[in-house]
């Protein structure tokens, strides 16, 4: 059986498709996976902030009009650059193992004295309470609205410099720029074996990951007679904490305009949620825990809670 699987044509979205064919290569490694390289509008239009050209949607558009023409079988997207809506006709058949949902710190011209590692296991809450190393007014480049609201949250002197473009791309800028520093997300570094760069991870208890941060999507048409084998590709845990994140972005009308973050784990049987939001210039978090089976209320519940102030 072939399969043509739609993708980015960046050297992560290339990584994290071939995650995607070894994990069905294991279920059945007789299957012929094509990759269709799909050109975004989010990959070409790097010169301005994602908030000011039409936020998340400018990821996949392109990559799910491919789905509904017949062009592709399957997409494979970072859940964080899914929408909060799907196209019509489209699901998501399958959610792949989180890999680290944090945020790193990268220092320009650091060295290995001054890396701030955290031990390989090392829980993603609670050990780093700070940003170490950054001197007050340090200037740091990322164009997340979600980061900078809590960049500024922790220490107002900081100067956040808008930053776009592949990881490559980004540290090179930072160089030419002179920034003290930059922040990318965990995941995608170690997925490009590039964690060595990481001078320190940032505490989901002070950066709020985006949501579905990690995570990788495998999106499809429904009622497409190839779910049942992609549904195998399903990290049931992973997929549970996304879609209490992603209703807790919906509650919020979330979207690359507005800072929303959300992170979901499984402890003991039950999801423990922590969602942040900026409202009116304030920064909200809050914190809640409820049933597994139960995600989007725990979700939709924790948003309402965050809006009216009576969050934890």
């Amino acid at each position: 059986m072939k399969i043509r699987i739609g993708s980015r044509a960046s050297h992560l979205a290339l990584a994290q498709t071939q995650i995607v064919i070894d994990a069905l290569k294991s279920i059945d490694n007789s299957l012929d996976c094509e990759i269709v390289k799909i050109s975004t509008r989010g990959d070409r239009w790097v010169d301005r902030p994602l908030s000011e050209i039409g936020g998340k949607g400018l990821f996949v558009k392109e990559i799910e009009r491919a789905l509904l023409d017949g062009e592709i079988d399957i997409a494979v997207h970072s859940m964080k650059d899914m929408p909060a809506e799907l196209a019509d006709g489209l699901c998501i058949a399958a959610v792949l193992k989180r890999e680290d949902p944090r945020d790193a710190l990268i220092y320009n011209n650091a060295s290995a004295d001054k890396k701030i590692l955290a031990n390989s296991t090392m829980e993603h809450g609670g050990a780093n309470n700070q940003l170490k190393g950054l001197r007050p007014g340090a200037r740091i480049g990322t164009s997340s609205l979600r980061r900078t609201a809590q960049l500024k949250n922790l220490d107002s002197s900081f100067e956040v410099v808008p930053l776009r473009g592949n990881v490559d791309t980004r540290l090179k800028k930072m160089k030419e720029q002179g920034l003290d520093a930059i922040i990318l997300a965990a995941a995608g570094l170690k997925r490009l074996g590039m964690d060595n760069i990481i001078s320190q991870y940032i505490s989901v208890d002070i950066m709020v990951p985006a949501v579905g941060q990690g995570a990788i999507a495998v999106e499809m048409r429904d009622g497409d007679p190839l779910y049942d084998t992609i549904r195998l590709l399903n990290h049931r845990e992973t997929e549970i904490c996304v879609r209490a994140e992603r209703a807790f972005m919906n509650e919020l009308g979330g979207s690359c305009r507005v800072p929303i973050g959300a992170y979901a784990e499984v402890i003991d049987g039950d999801i423990s949620l922590l969602g942040m939001y900026q409202l009116d210039g304030k920064l909200k978090k809050g914190k809640i825990a409820g049933k597994i089976d139960e995600p989007e209320i725990l979700g939709i519940k924790l948003a309402k809670q965050i809006v009216s102030g009576t969050s934890i």
